[in-house]
């Protein structure tokens, strides 16, 4: 049972990371296929001509295969996080195809060593999609706790969408200082605008 806030960050990633487990193969699937569709429906997609996104490959996180191949075969950029070994940041590393994609650090997919076409100017990025254990309607993330996203989020200007399964969407995240919020949130069965949402009390939401 994931316990209700406030919480610590450290105390709310255990259980959270369970229920994810729990999730049987066909909800993963169904949930990641419809919130996937979500987002493609999204003007803030629409509009972006560089992906940036995550691909997942252990422990039910919501899947991203399908996305990365329609956002190809829609003439979109995608780039996806490379863990750069000996450090606490992101590298990003375009592709025109999953079979680039082999498991890296902490299930990422990523290319092969030496057959990566790096990204380095961020400002071409027009969405990044954010993977996360948890969110709250707010954009408030849960993660692993490496760090990793969080300073890499802090230099992109372009919106910055989380996903996530409704039964991960938890009513408030605790929050430090160098947390960076989602410009909005999708679930399998809602989109939610945080900033807006930002605005509202607890009980109250705006979707998108």
């Amino acid at each position: 049972m994931i316990p209700s806030p406030p919480e610590t960050k450290g105390q709310l990633r255990p259980p959270c990371l369970a229920a994810r487990k729990a999730l049987t193969p066909d909800q993963v699937a169904a949930a990641s296929v419809a919130i996937a569709e979500r987002l493609q429906r999204h003007q803030a997609y629409l509009s972006a001509s560089l992906l940036h996104v995550y691909a997942a490959s252990v422990n039910n996180e919501v899947e991203t295969d399908g996305l990365i191949r329609h956002s190809l075969a829609g003439g979109k950029e995608v780039a996806v996080p490379v863990m750069r070994p000996g450090s606490r940041t992101l590298q990003h590393a375009l592709i025109q195809d999953l079979d680039q994609l082999q498991p890296g650090r902490w299930g990422l997919l990523e290319p092969a060593a030496g057959h990566a076409s790096w990204l380095e100017d961020l400002s071409r990025i027009g969405l990044v999609v954010v993977p996360g254990l948890a969110f709250d309607r707010r954009g408030n993330r849960l993660g692993l706790g490496g760090g990793y996203y969080d300073r890499f989020l802090a230099r992109v200007s372009a919106p910055k969408a989380g996903l996530i399964y409704q039964q991960l969407l938890l009513g408030e995240l605790p929050t430090e200082n160098h947390d960076v919020p989602m410009d909005f949130v999708l679930t399998q069965t809602a989109a939610y605008c945080c900033a807006a949402e930002r605005d509202l009390s607890p009980h109250d939401s705006v979707p998108v």
